[in-house]
């Protein structure tokens, strides 16, 4: 086999001079002691190397691998190396290179092939031709056992020749015919591979002789074929099979072949001189070849080893053997050579009719098969070939040399059967004969063929077949000649009309009766044509066409009346074959006739068309199917899906036709057929549409850890189900086929999972578990595998605590279409709408801004939904459109991305074109995807587009889609940003477009915390057992959220009749009253109508007829039970999931309040438990803001209802729920009250007079309004202000502007838009406020906003603008708003403010003492109430901490309590209390309990007091962290209480004029003012006596806003007569202390000229050092020196140089002599002191410092001086006795430039200089 042994290494040889060293390399390395295998050696005598070839490559790295090799010789040892054959080895020439080159190839070829080569093909000349030996009788070819003969030793010579007597070949005999030779080589294969000799299981050949059964195996050498024979006779499968085998004699003949005319005395001459002696010759001149037998046995070796040439021919030679009788060919056996083809030609009929009758050309065949013949028929010259087999013939000479007459004379016999009849009609009668004689013969199995050419027609078949129908074909010819005759009168003519009609004619009779006038006339259609041909004699068919025309005008015609799409079909198809297959077919007597468009049906009688009609009505039909989901029609298994069944219903005239119209798919055609594929087509459209299916689940906990378990392979679904996780819900969109198994699976899951809740009211916990909640979920999901979620459960709902709820809008309105229409600010990702319109470019990549963040929240899925849409429909172009699904966090289904324009600036219309074709495509596509909701954002902007280009450019798109279209879907269109400027843009746009008649809500520029609704509180929420959430709110039932809404009405239906009613009625318009009125109710009590909700956020309203009490006398408290279970019902009943309800019953009808509140609950609750409801999950109790009495009532009953509910109480920032309101003082024209520190007046006049700083105009929503309160502030302020307002009217605004005042005599006057609705009149209020609190106004003026043109009452328009205030006022404690007057120009209205002020008036401090209640309010309105105190105790009220409410999910009870215990032993470590005792806590004051209740909202802590005799304290719990923070500030806090009381008593004491005495301030005022006065503050407003003034400090005076004036004075309790009066105060315990002067003040200039008159360089700084210690020690020095020396004279202002190490030293405690000397002492051991500033300002003196130098101005006690001496320690004596001493020494007497003091306490340093280097 070719490459065998391709694994090749080197053996490098110790000793080369061994005995049969090759035999000996052989056996070594296929032994085990090698690691060898099966190998060959090539290896030449004598040489020092060898190449060992293996099988394998691994035996050749095993034997590689072997450190040593040792081969054992008989008297010692043979060391071999081995190793690869590198390149460079192999050029060199390796032992089998070095052989015989003649024989080279010849072994290669040898290696290369695995067919047995001839035995013997010997070349005559020595260097070899073209045919190479292949006899393998010795183990390698004759050159290379001649080499190693030569080198062997005499025995191995010996052994060769006994090896050249034995015999190479052993002869298999009995072999049968059935065993193939494959089978035959294989077998020999296996039995030599087990002979001892290696070559021998390759080098052998196998000879088949299958004339005689024999086989004849080569080998090369005679021991081998020994040991073959004997492992024959061992074989199991040898013996088997019966086969013999023995030995194969030495030959001493041969064969020699292809010898041409050669005689036996050349081939004796020739072969006696080649080989020897030749016995005898036997020559066979036919088969020319010859045998030669020789008289030796070697000469036949001898002959066979080279070619041979006679006459310059080749001959070959072969060795023979008598006992097998043949010679032993090998490859070159030379095959019998087959005869020639030979050609019959036979009758061309009989060949079509072998060629037609297949069995009569096989009987042929076969006949002939039997003398090895091959018929080939495919010609009418039939070929006859011998076959192959002939050759296998043991006599197959014999038969080759009698085949061609033998198979001729048997082809004939077979034909011999079959006979041909010519028969030879007329030229002209040609076609008529012919096709008679097929007519006759159309039933007989013969063949006729016809050839015209020749005029003959044959009929061909078996003779006896033939001879029966030559006599009836012959008469068949006469007839035909004679009819011929008559066909040369005859004519052919057309008559117009159609197959079908003509059928339905014959039909009717018409062809019979034609026949049996004219029966040799000839009447026919060819295919497709409208003519009737008609072949006769003129007269004849004259005759035939009046008869037919005749008949067709008597038929009866009508147009079919069917479906439309039927119709359509049926036009497109031929009329003559639509006849045939629906009507003629079906036995209808009736055709189609189709014209102009029209199908319309023909019959003989009216019966007959109404049979057909009939008929088609029932056998055609369409059907339409509704597409759920058109998405599914684009989709290509769709398109495949209607191909496949168009093509498989479209048998001709079953055919079925698939429309597609909209939302429909119409299937037309064949009843069965169109039931079937409508029936195919719909299952699939429902299977494939996209839906979307909700599990609800109790909590977004749930979620999460269902969404954990997804992502982490735990839950499978389908691929194709697209899983977005929601609050509260688990979205699964996808094909209906996969989500609806896919919901059953994920609510499976759902209610195997275990869930509590956790609610942790310890301080600081919901704080912490915010800030650590991924430490915590991530623990608690580790170490428990629960998730568990932080909620918020204040609120209505649970969401987390992170999103909070959305703002209302900016604005709104609603279309006449009822399209509501909003801007608001806000996260587009967490917008709550059907679908998102998200601006991209072309290839759809989410990059950057709002696209980014769409992506972050949505997942990685949705760029991946975007790329396949790239893949799919390519790039797109700027204003295409394309739609995604959501998912991840994001709040809506669908997200629009829409490819937006770049702005072009030179092309500006066409930007804004293609921009608005994106907007409407992204409605358009909304809408076609069932869309009701949309939120579009400022698209464009990114783009280059400005803010107002691209709002208008949205606004006028989205105006003209609505204008445009006829039935809009969309409901709702809201257009989002959280830009500023973008939302400003949309609003004036939308008011542009749609006008001004709208729901205005602007949204503050100040901060605010985000609501439900523009009044919704949480006042506490509930769940049921069966987890009904029910939340108790304070807020307006009109803005109520829910899908249902509980109205109250009476008996007429009239909804402008009650409180709750009208509010309703008010936002949701005149079409409510219109929808209730179209119920046609009765009205009766009890009675609930339900209609749509209108403009109303409610999709529907139940309104119920409530019933007035009746003292309990009779059923009024059943029928409103029955109200409230009915509405809930129906609620559950139509699949709704939230309802609001009123408080009914507590208002005009008359139920006590505590009974409404209880029937409302106790139904609910029954309802819940009854029912257990799986639709309704949430119950609203929305109670109205000013009803106090309610809410407190509705709060207790819900209490007692839900012990464990949360956050059930008044909420304390009510303004409501306790008088804040002093008591209101009323006079001519004017009520008055207060908040805390602001005044609120109610004041009849003219607001045109007002002096306050802010004006309110009540205007319109352009400002322009001339009428009214507008007419009279515009006209009054002047033109400018007009003009003012129409220029920023103009621009985008929001809902308000701020204009000068123009001829008033306010600051400001503030434009907003009046309204008619008491709840907007309130929101406009605090709008108008809240700009005044941001603008730091101290008065406004506002008129009663509505009651004028507005027809609002006054009432109403009270409590709207009190309310406001209150809440305003409430939120801003710390305003500089002062004074909130309205001014009312009716007089009769000023009752109704005062009853208003009068409702929210605080309980009489004198009645009662201040309730906790109280001091919170205090807290929001800076009431200066005190602290309450009992027997010197004070009591600071704790603030209830935000309870922490933690939802845990997990897969078991177990788990879910195993996390329990995790949190609870968190909450454990992390809680931390501290008590603080501190006697300073009885001077804590009202603003340090406010900072407390602070402390504990803004620290996260609980604070408490403990009142113990003398030791009263306070306890802090929470958070250590926190507490710890929350304790050092009230450390801060005592400490500083404590500081005050210090200093009233021992600082100063400041007191106010009343009358003609003083009385002290209270010590926060007294601080306030100190605190003032210290810092220099020019005035400080106080309260004196209830009233606002205003301290001036410097002028000792104070005023109020009325102009009244007090003196006010302070009294310094720290102050010596000695301490200049323009030293600041110094705190207590301080003896010095440096204070900064300011530049530009006296003080400053006069140090700073003093400085500057000799220095120049800069002043950075200068400071007054105030110690009073040093001073006074100056001051006593001074007046001693004065009588001393008998003057005044005695106080200079010198300057003294120091440096940054001694200023706090001398600052303290002065200037030391002790120092003296160090810089330097000419004039005395003193202290120096320069008369100018420049000389302490060397370096020397003032030592530089980071840029910095530093000098003293000091006031010195010069005295008396005289001139100075070095080493002087004193100063000299005056005179002689020695008693009066000098006060000081000098550099000179007469102009002196210092000055040497040798007394400390003779200078003090007044100012120190900061100046540059």
């Amino acid at each position: 086999m070719a490459d065998a042994y391709s694994y090749a290494l080197l053996v490098e040889l110790g000793e080369h001079k061994v005995p049969k060293l090759k035999n000996k390399l052989v056996k070594y390395f296929q032994s085990k002691k090698a690691n060898g295998g099966d190998c060959q050696v090539e290896y030449e005598n004598g040489s020092r190397t060898a190449v060992l070839r293996f099988r394998t490559e691994q035996d050749q790295k095993n034997v590689l691998a072997k450190e040593a090799h040792q081969i054992p010789l008989d008297k010692s040892v043979l060391k071999v190396t081995v190793r690869l054959i590198t390149d460079e080895t192999a050029t060199q020439d390796t032992p089998s290179e070095k052989r015989n080159k003649k024989s080279a190839d010849v072994a290669v070829k040898d290696k290369l092939t695995d067919e047995p080569t001839p035995a013997a093909e010997v070349k005559t000349e020595e260097k070899g031709g073209d045919d190479e030996t292949d006899d393998e009788t010795d183990d390698e070819t004759d050159d290379e056992t001649d080499d190693e003969t030569d080198d062997e030793t005499d025995d191995e010579t010996d052994e060769e020749e006994d090896e050249e007597l034995s015999s190479t070949r052993a002869v298999l005999g009995n072999i049968p015919q059935s065993l193939s030779q494959d089978f035959l080589e294989m077998l020999v294969e296996n039995i030599a591979k087990d002979l001892d000799s290696p070559s021998a299981s390759e080098n052998y050949t196998l000879e088949f002789i299958p004339d005689i059964s024999f086989a004849v195996v080569t080998f090369q050498s005679g021991k081998e074929t020994t040991d073959f024979v004997t492992r024959c006779s061992q074989n199991r499968t040898f013996k088997n099979k019966g086969l013999s085998v023995q030995v194969l004699e030495v030959t001493k003949q041969v064969v020699a072949e292809d010898l041409g005319d050669s005689d036996e005395e050349l081939l004796l001459l020739y072969f006696d001189s080649y080989a020897g002696e030749v016995d005898n010759v036997a020559l066979n001149e036919e088969e020319q070849s010859a045998i030669i037998t020789f008289k030796d046995h070697k000469a036949v070796k001898e002959i066979l080893k080279k070619k041979h040439q006679i006459k310059k021919e080749d001959i070959r030679v072969y060795p023979f053997y008598k006992s097998l009788g043949t010679a032993i060919y090998g490859k070159d056996k030379p095959s019998p050579k087959l005869p020639a083809t030979i050609s019959e030609t036979i009758d061309s009929a009989v060949w079509r009719y072998l060629n037609d009758n297949q069995s009569a050309a096989e009987n042929i065949r076969s006949n002939l098969a039997k003398h090895f013949c091959n018929v080939n028929l495919d010609k009418s010259t039939v070929l006859l070939s011998p076959e192959s087999s002939l050759l296998q013939q043991k006599d197959a000479k014999a038969i080759i040399k009698d085949w061609r007459d033998t198979a001729k004379s048997a082809f004939a016999q077979a034909l011999s059967k079959f006979k041909s009849l010519k028969l030879e009609p007329e030229s002209e009668l040609w076609e008529e004969s012919e096709a008679m004689i097929r007519k006759a013969l159309v039933n007989k199995d013969v063949v006729v063929v016809s050839d015209k050419a020749n005029g003959v027609v044959s009929v061909a078949d078996l003779v006896d077949n033939v001879n029966k129908l030559q006599q009836a074909l012959c008469e068949s010819m006469k007839k035909i000649a004679k009819r011929a005759q008559r066909k040369k009168s005859s004519t052919t003519q057309k008559i117009t009309v159609s197959q079908s009609i003509y059928k339905l004619l014959c039909q009717d009779g018409l062809q019979d009766k034609l026949q049996g006038i004219y029966p040799d006339l000839k009447m026919s259609f060819t295919k497709d044509s409208p003519y009737l041909m008609v072949t006769g004699l003129c007269d004849e068919i004259m005759q035939t066409q009046q008869i037919i025309c005749d008949a067709v005008f008597e038929l009866k015609r009508q147009n079919l009346e069917i479906d439309k799409y039927v119709l359509d079909l049926l036009k497109d198809e031929q009329p003559e074959a639509l006849t045939e297959a629906l009507l003629t077919s079906n036995g209808i007597k009736a055709a189609f006739e189709i014209k102009a468009q029209k199908v319309r049906l023909i019959a003989a009688s009216d019966k007959d068309l109404n049979d057909a009609e009939d008929h088609l009505v029932k056998l055609l039909i369409s059907q339409c199917i509704d597409v759920e989901d058109i998405i599914v029609l684009k989709k290509p298994e769709w398109k495949h899906l209607v191909s496949r069944l168009e093509e498989a219903n479209n048998k001709s005239y079953k055919r079925i036709r698939i429309h597609t119209t909209g939302q429909q798919v119409v299937v037309c055609g064949h009843k069965n057929n169109v039931i079937s594929v409508s029936r195919d087509l719909n299952s699939f459209l429902k299977q494939n549409a996209h839906v979307e299916e909700t599990v609800a689940v109790k909590s977004d906990t749930i979620v999460r850890y269902i969404e954990k378990l997804k992502s982490s392979g735990s839950a499978q679904l389908n691929d194709k189900v697209a899983v977005s996780y929601r609050k509260k819900a688990i979205c699964l969109s996808g094909p209906r086929e996969v989500v609806t198994p896919s919901k059953t699976l994920v609510e499976n899951l759902v209610s195997s999972l275990s869930f509590d809740s956790v609610s942790i009211c310890k301080p600081g916990m919901k704080k912490y578990f915010q800030d650590n909640e991924r430490m915590v979920v991530t623990s608690l999901l580790n170490e428990t595998g629960c998730q568990v979620q932080l909620v918020d459960e204040t609120g209505g709902g649970q969401d987390d605590l992170g999103k909070g709820q959305l703002p209302g809008p900016v604005y709104q309105l609603q279309t006449a279409d009822g399209v509501e229409i909003a801007v608001c600010k806000a996260d587009m990702c967490r917008y709550p709408v059907q679908a998102v319109v998200n601006a991209l470019t072309e290839d759809l990549k989410l990059k950057g801004g709002l696209a980014a963040a769409l992506l972050k929240a949505g997942g990685p899925q949705l760029q991946d939904e975007c790329d396949k849409l790239i893949n799919l429909e390519g790039q797109l172009k700027p204003g295409d459109c394309v739609i995604t699904g959501a998912g991840g966090q994001l709040r809506c289904n669908k997200i629009i991305h829409a490819v937006v324009p770049k702005f072009d600036s030179k092309n500006v219309q066409k930007s804004r074109a293609v921009l608005k074709k994106a907007v409407k495509e992204s409605l358009e596509l909304a809408e076609k995807h069932g869309c009701l909701t949309v939120a579009l954002p400022t698209i464009g902007r990114s783009q280059g587009f400005m803010p107002n280009v691209c709002a208008e450019t949205i606004i006028k798109a989205v105006k003209e889609h609505l204008d445009k279209k006829f039935d809009i879907t969309l409901k709702t269109i809201h257009f989002v940003d959280s830009d500023d400027s973008a939302v400003k843009a949309m609003e004036a746009a939308i008011r542009h477009e749609f006008g001004s008649h709208s729901v205005s809500q602007p949204q503050q520029t100040f901060p605010s915390k985000p609501t439900k609704s523009p009044t919704m509180n949480c006042l506490g929420q509930a769940q049921t057992k069966e987890g009904l959430d029910i939340t108790l709110m304070k807020g307006n039932i009109q803005h109520a959220m829910t899908e249902v809404t509980v109205n109250t009405v009476f008996e007429d239906l009239d909804l402008r009749r009650g409180a709750v009613s009208n509010a309703i009625f008010g936002v949701a318009g005149a079409k409510l009253q219109q929808l209730v009125n179209a119920n046609n109710a009765s009205g009766s009590v009890g009675e609930v109508i339900v209609t749509e909700g209108c403009n109303l956020k409610s999709k529907q309203v139940f309104h119920a007829v409530t019933p007035h009490w009746d003292n309990g006398q009779g059923t009024a408290e059943k029928i409103l039970k029955g109200i409230f279970k009915d509405c809930l019902d129906r609620a559950e009943d139509t699949g709704l999931t939230s309802i609001s309800f009123p408080a009914i019953g507590s208002g005009n009808l008359g139920f006590p309040k505590d009974l409404a509140a209880s029937v409302m609950l106790d139904e609910i609750i029954a309802f819940s438990s009854k029912t257990q409801p799986k639709l309704l999950k949430e119950i609203m109790i929305i109670l109205y803001p000013g009803d106090t009495k309610t809410i407190q009532v509705f709060s207790d009953e819900f209490q007692k209802k839900f012990p464990n509910a949360s956050g059930v109480s008044v909420p304390i920032s009510s303004p409501q729920s306790t008088g804040v309101f002093s008591k209101v003082v009323s006079s001519s024209g004017m009520s008055e009250t207060k908040m805390g520190s602001v005044v609120i007046q109610a004041v009849t006049g003219d607001i045109t007079k007002e002096t306050t700083d802010v004006i309110v105009n009540s205007s319109n929503e352009s400002f322009s309004l001339k009428s009214g309160v507008s007419k009279a502030i515009l006209e009054a302020a002047g033109s400018t202000v007009e003009e003012e307002c129409e220029e920023l009217g103009a621009q985008p605004n929001p809902g308000m502007i701020m204009t000068q005042p123009g001829n008033l005599k306010c600051k400001q006057i503030l434009h907003l838009a009046g309204q008619s609705d008491p709840v907007y009149i309130n929101s406009v209020v605090k709008d108008a406020l809240q700009m005044c609190v941001t603008h730091s106004h101290t008065s406004v003026s506002l008129p009663a906003i509505g009651t004028g043109q507005g027809n609002v009452q006054a009432g109403q328009v009270a409590d709207a603008i009190l309310d406001a205030v209150i809440e305003v006022l409430s939120q801003n404690p710390s305003s500089t708003l002062n004074t909130i007057r309205i001014v009312i120009f009716q007089p009769n209205m000023l009752k109704e403010f005062n009853n208003s002020m009068q409702q929210r008036e605080a309980t009489d401090p004198k009645d009662k003492a201040p309730s906790i209640w109280t001091k919170v309010i205090s807290f929001f309105n800076g009431s200066s109430v005190q602290p309450k105190k009992v027997k010197d105790s004070i009591v600071i009220e704790t603030v209830k901490a935000d309870p922490a409410c933690i939802h845990i999910c997990g897969e078991s009870q177990a788990k879910v309590d195993l996390a329990k215990q995790w949190i609870n032993k968190l909450i454990s470590k992390e809680q931390d209390s501290k008590p603080i005792s501190n006697k300073a806590i009885h001077s804590l004051s009202v603003a340090n309990i406010k900072r407390m209740v602070d402390i504990q909202k803004t620290m996260n802590v609980s604070i408490t007091t403990v009142n113990k005799k003398d030791k009263p304290s306070i306890v802090i719990e929470g958070l250590t962290e926190d507490v710890l923070k929350a304790s050092i500030e009230i450390d801060e806090m005592l400490s500083e209480a404590r500081e005050k009381e210090d200093l009233r008593k021992n600082v100063a004491e400041w007191q106010y004029q009343e009358g003609s005495s003083f009385l002290s301030f209270d010590l926060q005022t007294n601080y306030d003012l100190e605190q003032a006065f210290e810092k220099k503050i020019p005035s400080v407003k106080v309260t004196i006596q209830g009233q606002i003034y205003t301290v001036h400090t410097s002028s000792g005076l104070a005023s109020d806003n009325q102009g009244r004036t007090l003196e006010i004075k302070r009294i310094d309790k720290t102050k010596d007569d000695d301490i200049p009066l323009t030293w600041d105060a110094m705190p207590a315990n301080t003896t010095s202390q440096a204070f900064p002067i300011t530049a530009g003040t006296p003080e400053y200039t006069e140090v700073e000229k003093l400085f500057s008159a000799t220095c120049t360089q800069a002043i950075l700084k200068i400071e007054r050092i105030q110690n009073p210690t040093l001073w006074k020690a100056l001051q006593i020095q001074k007046v001693d020196m004065e009588q001393r020396n008998g003057h005044q004279n005695n106080e200079k202002r010198l300057f003294h140089g120091t440096n940054h190490d001694t200023v706090a030293h001398i600052n303290d405690s002065g200037f030391n002599r002790g120092f003296a000397g160090k810089n330097a002492a000419c004039y005395g051991n003193g202290t120096y002191f320069a008369v100018n500033a420049s000389y302490s300002a060397r370096d020397t003196y003032s030592k530089p410092q980071n840029g910095e130098k530093l000098m003293y101005l000091c006031r010195v006690l010069t005295g008396d001086f005289t001139l100075g001496k070095q080493n002087m320690i004193t100063a000299p004596a005056k005179d002689s006795a020695g008693i009066q001493k000098y006060n000081s020494v000098v550099d000179n007497v007469a102009k002196p430039n210092m000055f040497v003091i040798f007394h400390d306490s003779l200078a003090y340093p007044e100012y120190l200089i900061t100046f540059k280097q």
